[in-house]
């Protein structure tokens, strides 16, 4: 998305506060258990922030995505602000289909196409 640098800022302060205030959260029930966690980011641009939001089973070890034993959902968002321009990544799957090592390089990639579109 390509805005004016007001426009930008207002995104980047939200990103930013999502950031922020999901870097520990966790609701579990009986069946189920989730978790939102602040995002181990590269810095990429002006701005990047990410989380990351994992749901499974009660008894489910969600902090550790090497061994996604009893994860049924993972998704991870990152947003990268370079110059007047906004990058929303989000990357989603399911049980056996999630590799977390991808959202890096692909938030990688697309910084770099960006810039090279600049």
């Amino acid at each position: 998305m390509r805005a004016t640098a007001r426009e930008i800022s207002a995104l980047e302060r939200a990103a930013r506060a999502m950031a922020r205030h999901c870097r520990t959260i966790t609701v579990k029930t009986d069946a189920s258990r989730e978790i939102v966690r602040a995002l181990p980011t590269d810095r990429l641009g002006e701005g990047t922030y990410g989380i990351k939001y994992r749901a499974g089973l009660s008894g489910s070890r969600l902090e550790n995505d090497a061994r996604m034993r009893g994860m049924m959902v993972a998704v991870d968002v990152v947003f990268v602000r370079a110059k007047n321009t906004v990058i929303v990544l989000e990357h989603d799957g399911n049980v056996g289909e999630f590799d977390p090592a991808l959202t890096r390089s692909a938030t990688r990639a697309a910084v770099s196409r960006l810039r090279q579109a600049l």
